[in-house]
């Protein structure tokens, strides 16, 4: 902080007060679900999960310039803002740390899992769920400090659907015991695959403050219209619902804030597949060796991660960044 209080009672909010209480952070989980062996080893599992949290911590600035604070001492007017114009007059930024927010999710479950049965063992398993909150990780800043309610949408652990699966099978060869068995026998496939959507991006903007409030906040776009995934490198979304939102100042709504959500971008879903192959060779009851060739990104996907989400700039729209393409790795182990 810097400078000396002193009142203002044009700009003062009397409103405003720092906190007295800090309640603790808490989360409730719950989960409802059924079993049933539809077969031999063969078990399908039906839930619904959920939690709520409530009293999550945030930081936000509370001493900011009161959204009344006429043009002429604006940040944006070009001139240097006074801190005696601001809330609690004579101060620069305040940050205090807050646990007025909460979030929840819910999600079903569904799936199949099999345990030794014709040589192989897994399951497949699918999730539809939705998180919501006003921040996703603890401690975090909130982009309008006038309104908390502005971060609320969905967050960034957010996957609304994922299909996994995860299996092991024994290859049904050479089973006999004997000479070829011990030698071509007694491999085993394993691997997982994940098909999931990505999760959600918060878009921002490029040009000049449109709120003129010098600062502690964190401005968004206009959105006119639902912004369409395309899943291209080049179009990973429909940039064309998003503009620059207008200034305060020449009459623009929401003190100047962008309309779009948080989690107005959609993330590029995610297919992944790993392998493995594996055997056992002994020499002894008691020594053996144990070779495995892995592989991840098996058939060597193009898996898209970073979206330029900033509008303005020249990769607004497009893919910025890649998960790892196809590695290959050969290990073994002696064990006497």
């Amino acid at each position: 902080m810097s400078g000396t209080a002193a009142a203002n009672p044009l700009f003062a909010q009397g409103s405003t007060s720092l906190a007295t209480t800090f309640k603790a952070p808490a989360v409730a989980q719950f989960s409802l679900g059924v079993q049933d062996q539809v077969a031999q080893s063969v078990i399908w599992v039906v839930q619904y999960v959920g939690n709520l949290a409530w009293h999550q911590n945030i930081r936000r600035n509370i001493n900011n310039f009161p959204l009344n604070t006429p043009l002429s001492i604006r940040g944006a007017s070009g001139l240097v803002a006074p801190d005696q114009y601001r809330t609690f007059p004579g101060f620069g930024g305040i940050t205090e740390q807050e646990n007025n927010t909460n979030g929840n999710y819910n999600g079903f479950q569904t799936g199949l899992r099999i345990q030794g049965r014709w040589g192989l063992s897994g399951e497949v398993d699918y999730t539809y769920s939705h998180e919501i909150d006003i921040t996703s990780t603890d401690d975090s800043g909130i982009d309008n400090p006038f309104n908390i309610k502005y971060m609320k949408g969905s967050g960034g652990f957010d996957r609304r659907n994922i299909l996994s699966i995860n299996y092991i099978y024994k290859l049904p060869i050479f089973k006999q015991p004997g000479f070829l068995h011990s030698t071509l026998g007694g491999w085993e496939v394993a691997g997982t695959v994940i098909d999931q959507t990505g999760v959600p991006t918060t878009p921002r903007i490029s040009i000049a403050d449109t709120i003129g409030l010098d600062g502690g906040y964190t401005n968004r776009p206009n959105q006119s219209g639902k912004s369409a995934k395309h899943g291209g490198i080049s179009n990973a979304f429909d940039t064309s619902v998003f503009s620059n939102p207008t200034p305060a100042w020449l009459g623009g709504p929401n003190q100047g804030f962008g309309s779009a959500g948080k989690d107005a971008l959609p993330g590029p879903n995610r297919v992944n597949f790993t392998s493995s192959l594996y055997k056992a060779f002994a020499f002894t009851e008691r020594a053996r060796f144990e070779l495995r060739i892995e592989s991840f990104n098996t058939f060597n996907h193009t898996e898209p991660n970073g979206i330029g989400n900033t509008l303005g700039n020249s990769n607004f729209g497009t893919v910025t960044s890649f998960y790892d393409p196809r590695a290959l790795e050969l290990g073994g182990k002696f064990i006497f």
